[in-house]
């Protein structure tokens, strides 16, 4: 007859589901997270940034405070309006940041649309003020930059 022996087995330990991260792993994982915050919080500080110069540009009571202001009577859903707009930021840039206050009389708000109303005028318009407030010119349409550049340079007597 056999003899039943007794031997001793080593009870099987379960592995776990994710090996043992290693630091070279976590390092990695630390940059790649670091990075995408540090995006996410460049992101967000330019749209706050946008945000704040969207709400400076918006302030209608800055018109007749001494500097000579151009007023943009526009609707945000409007392509000409937006088009106009890209043209007159570019007119801008060709004068010193101080030389004019540049204003947006959103349509679509109601100190915009009283200020359109006031001047009776519609969207798709530029309106320039002196320093002391009074209507000088108005520049109605989608105008190239040259153009306005033009029309900049003469309200300032350049």
């Amino acid at each position: 007859m056999a003899r039943k022996t007794k031997k001793r087995t080593r009870a099987e330990v379960p592995t776990p589901l994710d090996p043992k991260l290693k630091r070279r792993d976590a390092m990695t994982k630390l940059g790649w997270y670091g990075a995408g915050a540090v995006a996410a919080l460049g992101i967000g500080g330019a749209l706050a940034m946008d945000f704040s110069s969207k709400l400076s540009e918006g302030d209608l009571t800055k018109i007749g405070q001494g500097v000579p202001t151009i007023v943009q009577i526009h609707d945000p859903s409007c392509g000409l309006c937006r088009s106009l707009q890209k043209e007159t930021r570019a007119a801008l840039k060709q004068f010193d940041g101080d030389a004019f206050e540049y204003l947006v009389a959103n349509i679509k708000s109601t100190e915009g649309a009283a200020f359109a109303r006031r001047m009776g005028l519609p969207h798709v318009t530029l309106v320039l003020f002196d320093a002391d407030g009074q209507h000088v010119h108005t520049v109605q349409g989608v105008t190239p930059r040259d153009t306005l550049e033009a029309s900049f340079r003469r309200h300032l007597n350049l």
